[in-house]
């Protein structure tokens, strides 16, 4: 679940927060909803006639309710990447994706719902938050850009402040 955040001050400026959806949300979706709970949280290849991708959810635990690590780089074994089936009537099809289909058939055993839970927000220097901002395009309008620059400096040197005085 997500929602917005308006800073009364700068109604240009929003911030984006992410939330596990709570018990109370949860109880109210029908079963249909539920099917499959178990992949959720699995990083499984998702197979689908000939295309298959990969479920990541430890690159986005946050959504879950769980501390986010510094995500490795995305999983996509080269040997399946772009594959194609056209014209591969003699290949064998069980062999090249037997690995992925028994991963897909353990699921259980790649679940990613062990790590901690995130309680309140994340810290401004928190190795995650520092990665992010290096790694995230975060503005695409330079009036929020400078808005929010200012908003930024300002927490920084309260940071500062907070530190050394």
């Amino acid at each position: 679940m997500s929602y917005f955040i308006e800073n009364k001050q700068h109604w240009n400026y929003m911030q984006f927060v992410w939330e596990p959806y709570t018990t109370n949300v949860m109880s109210l979706l029908p079963p249909i909803c539920l099917v499959g709970d178990v992949t959720w949280c699995a990083v499984v290849p998702l197979i689908c006639f000939q295309v298959i991708e990969w479920h990541q959810p430890d690159r986005v635990l946050r959504q879950f309710g769980m501390q986010q690590l510094i995500p490795l780089c995305p999983s996509q074994p080269s040997n399946i990447h772009d594959i194609s089936l056209k014209g591969k009537h003699d290949e064998n099809w069980e062999q090249l994706l037997g690995p992925i289909i028994s991963q897909w058939n353990n699921r259980v055993d790649f679940r990613v719902d062990g790590y901690p839970r995130q309680e309140g927000p994340l810290s401004f220097n928190s190795d995650y938050m520092v990665w992010y901002r290096r790694k995230t395009k975060m503005f695409v309008d330079p009036k929020n850009a400078k808005t929010a620059t200012l908003v930024f400096l300002n927490l920084f040197f309260e940071y500062l402040s907070s530190i050394y005085l």
